[in-house]
């Protein structure tokens, strides 16, 4: 009996090594501790750049309010009572994690994009120790549609799905498999990674949301609460 005590022991506590290299092995791209930054829009259009301890150093920062040139059909009948929307990067505080926080008005169509690489190739081999991207949110009031791109030399590959979160302003995570990426894009040789966040995958084109971090995950780690399952799935 005590040997088997000692065997049950043992696999416990190899188990849990296990997790714990596992975790320390995630490759956080960014956590939004740095380059902090804000924008509230009406209608048009911003675009800036922030430095820090992101993937590649910097994150470009593209957020469209419609209607606007850049909408679709010019953003025709969007934002009709001429609400404010806006974004934030913020750094943590004593009660709050860093985060990006969106928060959508009534009736607008804000569209942000957030840019890793551009201002100098990143060049990451993301095959190689892991098999995924993973978000992490701290809540979401509603359905976000959201798509990923990844670049190299040989092209670009794509996931997106709307996001629907298993609770309501609940912190979440949903992983993104590189096997239902499009084909294209060198998963050894990342260079460039572009977020995109879209309200319009919600019934009334509102959306509050909070993302705490985006990073790898390597291979074996355990799944996210949600598996986002590629585009057209």
């Amino acid at each position: 009996m005590k040997s088997i005590r000692i065997a049950n022991l043992t696999l416990a506590i190899a188990a849990f090594l296990t997790v714990s290299t596992l975790a320390s092995a995630q490759l956080v791209l960014d956590d939004f501790s740095t380059g902090p930054y804000q924008k509230t829009l009406k209608t048009g259009h911003d675009t800036n750049t922030q430095t820090g301890k992101m993937a590649g150093g910097s994150r470009a920062t593209d957020y469209v309010s419609c209607p606007d040139a850049g909408c679709a059909g010019g953003g025709a009948g969007d934002n009709p009572f001429d609400q404010p929307n806006s974004f934030q990067i913020k750094p943590k505080t004593k009660t709050t994690p860093s985060a990006l926080i969106f928060n959508s008005g009534y009736k607008t169509y804000p569209v942000l994009y957030l840019s890793y690489g551009y201002g100098s190739p990143m060049t990451i081999d993301l095959s190689s120790s892991y098999d995924r991207i993973r978000l992490n949110f701290d809540g979401e009031n509603q359905v976000i549609n959201f798509n990923l791109l990844v670049f190299s030399s040989s092209g670009y590959s794509q996931t997106g799905c709307n996001i629907v979160a298993p609770g309501y302003m609940t912190p979440f995570t949903i992983d993104f498999p590189f096997v239902d990426f499009t084909s294209g894009a060198d998963f050894s040789a990342v260079n460039y990674m572009v977020l995109e966040f879209d309200v319009g995958g919600g019934p009334n084109m509102q959306a509050d949301f909070a993302v705490t971090s985006f990073e790898a995950i390597p291979i074996g780690a355990p799944p996210a609460d949600i598996t986002c399952p590629g585009l057209g799935k």
